[in-house]
């Protein structure tokens, strides 16, 4: 029978610059004890693949985690999607002298693999969304054509790896960059007459893929009076992360880093409209960059942002003004929101417009990037959101919202309903 050989003092945290971060054979010593601990405990079991996958291998080991294989320890990790709902849930986690973190170990991993064995050509192209909508984008229209056709789907899923009963997302025409600087013309005053100054990490996703949400996004803080600049950025890099990409997520970082750290030095807050990249600034940043004076300074700035927004309505500087009502609403919870422990703040600025209700949902919809939409991972992916589906398709609402493009995408393929951000629905509510 296995015994943690380790003093779970000695436990790692996530540490790039640790010594065994890359040692094989440190790694699945970790592997072994965590799961020494999560088979005595199971609370995470409905969350996702990972755990099903840890528990029904190692009961058919009489419990004993020493004897599974190479093969069997690695497949949770390799069905992680970095939810990081379990983190939340575990009792367990830093400070804890256990350090249970199984997302970063998760991480860890596939950083390991990725260390030695690089990535398949259809992996490279899925995560470098900047390339693949900057060629996309200029023909939107003929792109758009073949992501929905069901003949072409069939013939590329072999050869990209993609299922083809998935919802990819449609590309803008233009970018939302683009757009920007064609139509934002705040106010010829002193940026102090306005309520604030925020600069805007826009988002792959609304450059490329939700040109409507951006624009939603614009006019909402144009209502409250917020004066907007647009940096020079590129993605988040959590695609390349989720992957174990960890030199690509960090030439992300320090790009992003090196971009925004003169307007945060000029009191700029930065708003980040997609959960999981603000996730990604606020806390993988200084895990990837932890000798980055700039990137503690830009984490403490960064608001998800309906939380900048609930922001302005604590110092009575929120638009209130609203023109119609929204009626019923119901609002999915994503997963990376959850993981920013920044509270729901949507919600409140909901109920701030008149004979509008809301009642949420706090359940995965299984996308999570490239998750969602692979061959070998999509009924997975269907299956952890098969619930919240349910759930939606029972409920009947005038909207139905989320915060997330992707996990939106995936409500959509699954249910019908349409799904907006909670920006435009503010924006609908202001509208005459």
């Amino acid at each position: 029978m296995y015994k943690a050989g380790a003093d779970p003092k000695e436990a790692q945290n996530f540490d790039i610059k640790d010594a065994n971060f890359f040692s094989e054979d440190n790694l699945f010593e970790e592997i072994k004890r965590v799961y020494l601990k999560c088979i005595n405990c199971r609370l995470c079991i409905g969350f996702c693949p990972s755990f099903p996958a840890i528990f029904n291998i190692v009961d058919k080991k009489d419990g004993d985690v020493g004897a599974m294989t190479k093969a069997e320890l690695i497949k949770p990790l390799d069905l992680c999607f970095y939810c990081k709902q379990c983190y939340f849930k575990c009792p367990f986690t830093p400070p804890h002298e256990w350090k249970i973190d199984f997302p970063h170990l998760a991480l860890r991993f596939k950083a390991l693999r990725f260390k030695k064995e690089g990535a398949r050509i259809q992996d490279k192209l899925l995560v470098d969304t900047d390339s693949m909508g900057k060629k996309s984008v200029p023909m939107a229209s003929i792109v758009n054509k073949i992501n929905t056709s069901k003949a072409v789907r069939s013939i590329m899923e072999p050869f990209m790896g993609l299922d083809k009963r998935a919802k990819l997302p449609v590309f803008n025409k233009i970018t939302f960059e683009k757009w920007f600087r064609s139509n934002y013309k705040p106010d010829k005053k002193p940026i102090e007459q306005f309520s604030g100054k925020a600069v805007l990490f826009y988002t792959c996703m609304l450059n490329y893929n939700f040109l409507e949400r951006g624009i939603a996004l614009i006019k909402v803080l144009e209502k409250n009076n917020i004066y907007i600049e647009l940096p020079d950025i590129q993605c988040c890099g959590i695609p390349f992360y989720d992957t174990g990409d960890i030199n690509n997520s960090i030439k992300k970082a320090e790009y992003n880093v090196k971009n925004l750290k003169e307007y945060i030095r000029e009191g700029f807050d930065v708003i980040v409209p997609v959960p999981t990249c603000a996730m990604q600034i606020k806390h993988e940043y200084p895990l990837l960059l932890p000798d980055d004076k700039d990137v503690q300074l830009i984490s403490a700035k960064t608001y998800e942002i309906n939380e900048y927004l609930f922001n302005l309505y604590k110092n009575d500087k929120f638009n209130i003004d609203f023109k119609k009502s929204m009626g019923n609403i119901v609002y999915h919870i994503n997963c990376h929101l959850k993981s920013l422990n920044v509270g729901y703040k949507a919600i409140n600025l909901l109920k701030l417009i008149p004979d509008t209700k809301v009642k949420i949902i706090e359940k995965c919809s299984g996308h999570d990037g490239t998750f969602g939409v692979k061959k070998k991972t999509f009924d997975y992916a269907l299956d952890v959101g098969k619930s919240l589906f349910e759930d939606v398709t029972e409920m009947q609402a005038d909207y139905y919202i989320s915060d997330c493009p992707l996990a939106s995408d995936q409500i959509e393929m699954a249910t019908g309903k349409k799904v907006k951000h909670p920006v435009e629905i503010l924006y609908k509510a202001y509208s005459d």
